[in-house]
């Protein structure tokens, strides 16, 4: 089920799955048995002294409720269970999720997926599955509540912050496909890569996707709705970025700091950089995020992060049941908190024009010398776009006019002297409704007494909606 792999990729770990721990060797009932193996785990391991009164809680489930609330307890039974489930991880709503003490907060929803077609949004919360309230229920309760057969249904009831609605759906259970590392050339030779989890096999998916984009002229990382990953994913794809030389600082319950280096990759991003983050980056894109904008490797869009900055280490018991403790705090690589604050970005966007800021700022960055011809607001999308100029042209025959969509491809245009002294550029089909778009003139025009344009020109274009 797609949840839950993504949950699991979700785990900051360090290199071995699992700490390894020897339990207590005395002779004791199962249920005594384990119960000593947790107190004596978070004694030992947990991110911060826990006092007597939970540690003489009478349940492992009892003592982890008054963790914090990534920390939690799985039977063997649900352990299992568990693991079937991220076997069956092709079938699923198509969503991201992560703790919330509203509910469970979804991170991310996959395009055209069974949540997305249901209505479903990244920020929304879930409050309750088939009926049971799932409000300060662990990642793994949830899950098992969501998980089933494929072309069954679950029935969520949801709240959406964003308008402070409650609604209800219910979603069929399909096959899912979600690519871990999405790529396109966008318009103006800007390379995009979109990074949906810190997994195993993301840093050798990002270096196919820089080879198959060389040549660009920038680039535009996207991590929104990135729940995270593993600690080790988040090193090397550090190493991507030139300038990044320290991935994070660690520090676990002796609080003493421990700076981790970024891995150094065969292949790099070259030229300017754009990262994009939202209140949905969480955990280990935090991580990323911290650490390029300290080193300033990269210009950070969007929205202040999740606040995700502890690691959490999975603990296999005697019995074959499965403690997930929080285990340590991560920081920018300099001790800038993360944990509870997020990641400031650079430059603040609205929700949902993250991808057109930073493409637009990339665009414009190459136009050195270029004037600027203010915007055009509320553009038909048949709109015909005329520049006057104050001497009448010599050209018989324009090249080199450029008509990008901010976030998309470039469109194509005829563009035609008209009169003498008009530039009458046409589109060669509609444009789309609602977007945003930067036209950009070369200095190739020159006027009947032998003057040769100076500069280029642009304009930004809103069309209508």
């Amino acid at each position: 089920m797609t949840v839950m792999r993504r949950w699991v990729a979700a785990l900051l770990l360090f290199a071995a799955p699992f700490l390894a721990w020897s339990p207590p060797a005395e002779a004791a009932t199962a249920p005594t048995k384990v119960l000593e193996e947790v107190r004596e785990l978070v004694r030992q391991y947990y991110v911060e002294p826990v006092g007597d009164r939970v540690l003489k809680a009478s349940t492992p489930q009892e003592i982890v409720k008054q963790l914090d609330p990534y920390s939690s307890y799985m039977t063997k039974q649900e352990y299992e269970e568990f693991l079937k489930w991220i076997d069956m991880e092709s079938v699923g709503i198509g969503v991201m999720i992560e703790e919330d003490e509203d509910g469970v907060h979804i991170l991310s929803v996959l395009d055209n997926g069974p949540a997305a077609r249901a209505g479903l949004q990244p920020g929304d919360v879930i409050r309750t599955v088939d009926g049971q309230p799932v409000t300060n229920e662990t990642t793994e309760k949830v899950l098992s509540l969501i998980a089933g057969e494929e072309g069954t249904t679950v029935a969520v009831t949801v709240w959406r912050p964003s308008t402070e609605e409650t609604f209800s759906v219910t979603i069929k259970r399909e096959k899912i496909d979600w690519p871990n590392v999405e790529f396109k050339r966008l318009a103006g030779n800007i390379g995009y890569i979109q990074l949906h989890s810190f997994d195993e096999t993301a840093p050798s998916e990002i270096e196919h996707a820089i080879r198959s984009l060389s040549g660009v002229k920038g680039w535009i990382l996207d991590l929104q709705n990135n729940p995270g990953g593993y600690v080790g994913t988040a090193q090397q794809i550090a190493g991507f970025f030139p300038n990044v030389k320290q991935a994070f600082q660690l520090r676990d319950r002796s609080n003493r700091p421990e700076v981790y280096a970024a891995v150094k990759q065969p292949v790099q991003m070259t030229g300017p950089i754009r990262l994009l983050v939202n209140a949905s980056s969480a955990s280990a894109s935090e991580m990323l995020a911290a650490a390029v904008k300290e080193q300033k490797a990269a210009v950070l869009y969007g929205q202040r992060t999740f606040g995700k900055g502890s690691m959490q280490e999975m603990f296999e018991l005697s019995d074959g049941s499965m403690l997930k403790l929080t285990v340590a705090h991560f920081f920018s690589p300099k001790g800038t908190p993360i944990h509870h604050v997020g990641v400031k970005p650079d430059v603040p966007t609205v929700v949902g024009k993250e991808l057109y800021a930073a493409h637009r700022d990339l665009l414009i960055g190459q136009l050195k010398g270029y004037q600027s011809l203010g915007k055009l607001r509320n553009a038909p999308v048949d709109k015909t776009f005329v520049v006057r100029f104050s001497r009448p042209l010599a050209n018989t025959a324009v090249s080199g006019v450029k008509l990008y969509q901010l976030g998309g491809q470039e469109a194509a245009v005829t563009a035609q002297i008209r009169r003498g002294t008009e530039l009458v550029i046409k589109p060669a089909a509609k444009l789309a409704k609602g977007q945003s778009y930067l036209l950009v003139i070369p200095p190739v025009l020159k006027s009947k007494d032998g003057l040769v344009m100076k500069k280029g020109a642009y304009m930004e274009i809103q069309t209508t909606k």
